[in-house]
C-alpha cells in the first residue's frame, strides 16, 4: 500500500514580454473563487483537454504549532497518520478504494501548513473528496495503526542519521537559527522525539488545530466551477471547528561571525556542503529580483557561475548550486555542494570569491537577458499538467501574490535591472559572515 507523502526599468520591448503570457494561463478572469462561511476558500480552474482532476491544498496546522521541542516532529507525524483509519473507513479500505480508480491521495505536513494532494478521473472527483474529508476532519488514530507509523518514521530517522546531505542540513540549520527559532528544529523531529510523542499528543494536536478557517482548495481539471464547488461544500460546509491564533516570532537575526561545524559520518567518499545564511521569506516584495540573483549564481543552465567556476573549470565538486529556501518564513539562503573531503577549503575559498564578485561588479547584459529569457520560457512548461497550474494558483494564494500574478509575470521579470541584481546580491551573500556546515569522513581519512 502506498505510504502517505511527506519558490524598474521598462523592458525593452514590453509588447512582446506581454505576448510570451497566453490568455489561456489561469488569472483573475478564469479562475472561479468560492469562500465557504466556514472559512474554506475553494479556487476552481476548468480544464477540459484532459478528462483528469487535481486536489491540492492547505490548511493551517503545521510544526509551528508543535507545544516543545521535545514534541518536534509531532506535525509530521499526525499528517502521515490520517489514512491510518477514520470513523468511516480502515486504513485498507481507503487505499483499496483509491487503489481501484487509479487515484492517488497524499498528505503532508512542512513548517506552516498541512497540504493534501490527490488526482484522478474527473468521474472519480466525488470518491477522492469523500476520502479527503474523511481522514482529514475524522481520523480515529488507532494505537495499532499509529505503532506502525511509528515504526516507519524511526526507519527513516535512522537511515537519516547517515546521510551526508540530511545531517550537514541538520547542522545548518542548528547554526543558523537560534535554539528560540522555530527553523533551528527538524520538521521530520529526532529520534528521541519520536519516541516520546504519545498517542494522546497525536489526536489533542488534531483536536486542537485542525480547523477549517483559511484552509485553502484548488481543484483543476474536468470539472465545472460550480459542481467543484457543491461538491466541496457538501463535504466540508458543515465542518465547525477553531483552532488558537499563533504568536511566534520568525525574526531572524543575522549571521555576524563565521560559524563552521563538521559531521563525523565514517565511511563516506564525499561531504556535503552547505554555506549560508537566513534568508527572505516569499513574502518580500523582492523575491523575483532575489531568485533572478540567485540564478545566475547557482541555477542557471549548469548551475549558473558557480557550477562553471567550481565544477566545470575546477572539478572539484561533484555537485554544486545554490538556493533560497524560504516559504511564509525566512528560511535560508544557502550554497550547497558535493565535495571531495580534501577540496573543501578550496571550494569554500572559491565559493566566497563568487559572492564578491556578485556584489561588486554589475552582471553583464548578455548574461541577464538569457536568465530572463528562461524565467519567462519556461513558465508555460511548468503548466502542461494539471498538476503544475494548481500548484501555480496555489502559490498565487499562498504568498499573496494575487490572481494575475502570472499574467504580469513577463513585465516583472523583464523589468529586473543589472542594479536590481547587485543590490539583491549585497542583500544576502556574505562573503565574511556566514554558516558553513559539513558532513562527511574528514578531510585524509581515505574513506
Amino acid at each position: 500500500m502506498p505510504k502517505n507523502v511527506t519558490h524598474r526599468s521598462r523592458p525593452r520591448n514590453r509588447r512582446t514580454a506581454s505576448r510570451a503570457c497566453p490568455p489561456s494561463l489561469p488569472h483573475s478572469g478564469n479562475i472561479a473563487c468560492f469562500s465557504l462561511p466556514n472559512g474554506i476558500n475553494l479556487y476552481a480552474y476548468e480544464n477540459f483537454t484532459s478528462p483528469s482532476v487535481v486536489i491540492n491544498g492547505y490548511l493551517n496546522a503545521g510544526a509551528l504549532d508543535e507545544p516543545a521541542a521535545t514534541k518536534a516532529g509531532l506535525a509530521g507525524f499526525v499528517a502521515d497518520c490520517l489514512t491510518r483509519g477514520t470513523q468511516h473507513h480502515t486504513y485498507a479500505q481507503i487505499y483499496e478504494q483509491i487503489e481501484a480508480v487509479g487515484a492517488s491521495l497524499n498528505i503532508y505536513s512542512g513548517m506552516f501548513t498541512t497540504g493534501f494532494f490527490a488526482k484522478g478521473l474527473a468521474e472519480d472527483l466525488p470518491l477522492m473528496l469523500d476520502l479527503l474529508s474523511d481522514v482529514i476532519r475524522h481520523p480515529t488514530f488507532p494505537e495499532a495503526e499509529v505503532e506502525k507509523e511509528r515504526a516507519e518514521w524511526l526507519t527513516d530517522l535512522h537511515e537519516r542519521a547517515h546521510s551526508t546531505r540530511a545531517m550537514c542540513g541538520l547542522a545548518f540549520n542548528e547554526m543558523c537559527y537560534p535554539e528560540s527559532h522555530p527553523y533551528h528544529y527538524s520538521t521530520d523531529g529526532y529520534l528521541e522525539t519520536a519516541q516520546a510523542i504519545t498517542l494522546d499528543d497525536v489526536r489533542r494536536f488534531h483536536a486542537t488545530f485542525y480547523a477549517p478557517a483559511d484552509m485553502v482548495i484548488v481543484i483543476v481539471g474536468a470539472v465545472k466551477a460550480e459542481q467543484a464547488r457543491d461538491l466541496v461544500e457538501a463535504r466540508f460546509g458543515d465542518w465547525v471547528a477553531a483552532r488558537p491564533a499563533r504568536n511566534v516570532s520568525l525574526d531572524a537575526p543575522p549571521i555576524n561571525s563565521r560559524r563552521c561545524r563538521h559531521v563525523h559520518i565514517p565511511g563516506k567518499s564525499q561531504t556535503a556542503l552547505l554555506l549560508g545564511g537566513p534568508g527572505p521569506s516569499q513574502l518580500d516584495p523582492q523575491w523575483l529580483t532575489y531568485a533572478m540573483m540567485n540564478s545566475i549564481f547557482g541555477q542557471f543552465g549548469m548551475y549558473g557561475r558557480l557550477g562553471e567556476r567550481v565544477r566545470q573549470n575546477e572539478g572539484l565538486v561533484y555537485y554544486i548550486g545554490s538556493r533560497f529556501e524560504g516559504g511564509l518564513g525566512p528560511g535560508p539562503w544557502n550554497v550547497y555542494a558535493g565535495v571531495n573531503p580534501d577540496a573543501v577549503d578550496r571550494v569554500v575559498e572559491i565559493v566566497r570569491a563568487e559572492m564578491r564578485r556578485m556584489r561588486e561588479r554589475k552582471v553583464k547584459p548578455a548574461e541577464l537577458d538569457d536568465n530572463k529569457a528562461y524565467f519567462v520560457g519556461s513558465l508555460p512548461l511548468q503548466m502542461e499538467t494539471n498538476e503544475g497550474i494548481a500548484g501555480q494558483i496555489l502559490n498565487m494564494v499562498r504568498f499573496r501574490r494575487g490572481l494575475d500574478w502570472l499574467l504580469e509575470y513577463p513585465d516583472r521579470v523583464y523589468a529586473i535591472t543589472a542594479a536590481d541584481v547587485q543590490a539583491a546580491a549585497q542583500r544576502w551573500l556574505d562573503p565574511d559572515h556566514y554558516v558553513l556546515a559539513t558532513a562527511g569522513p574528514s578531510a585524509g581519512d581515505g574513506k
